[in-house]
């Protein structure tokens, strides 16, 4: 029998182009990919960003120990002055105690603070909205570009 692939790491030598930061709760959230890739120059934004909005999709996946429900995912993206750009987010779900689940996330909503274009993204965080044996939030450095 072969060995079952390893799961992806939050390292920071992971090949994505995405580094993991700060996290804080109990559910462990590792970036899985993204499309277009980070790194990514997003042309034909528009002044104000809108024409971008639901091009940039990324998946993660969710351990927890325990289980438990999750009201809702929501995800952000912040430009290099911090500013909450983008979000996107799920419905609710339930981990299963020790089983991972994958969740997907489009960046189809501007934020309250919109950016606008140009504009260059430079962190993400996704954060797990629930009890607090779910609740949980990850950080991570990504580059995108968006561009008028």
């Amino acid at each position: 029998m072969s060995p079952s692939p390893p799961l992806p790491s939050p390292s920071p030598s992971d090949a994505s182009g995405v580094t993991p930061g700060a996290h804080n709760g109990r559910t462990a959230i590792t970036f899985l990919g993204a499309e277009p890739a980070p790194g990514a120059t997003l042309t034909g934004c528009g002044r104000d960003g809108t024409a971008c909005s639901g091009r940039i999709r990324m998946s993660f996946r969710l351990l927890n120990a325990t289980g438990g429900p999750v009201l809702y995912t929501v995800a952000f993206l912040h430009a290099t002055n911090l500013v909450a750009c983008w979000r996107g987010d799920t419905g609710p779900l339930r981990l299963e105690a020790g089983v991972a689940s994958d969740v997907s996330i489009v960046f189809d909503q501007p934020d309250t603070n919109a950016c606008g274009a140009p504009a260059d993204i430079a962190t993400m965080k996704l954060v797990v909205v629930g009890p607090v044996e779910v609740d949980s939030l990850q950080e991570w450095a990504v580059r995108y570009a968006l561009r008028p």
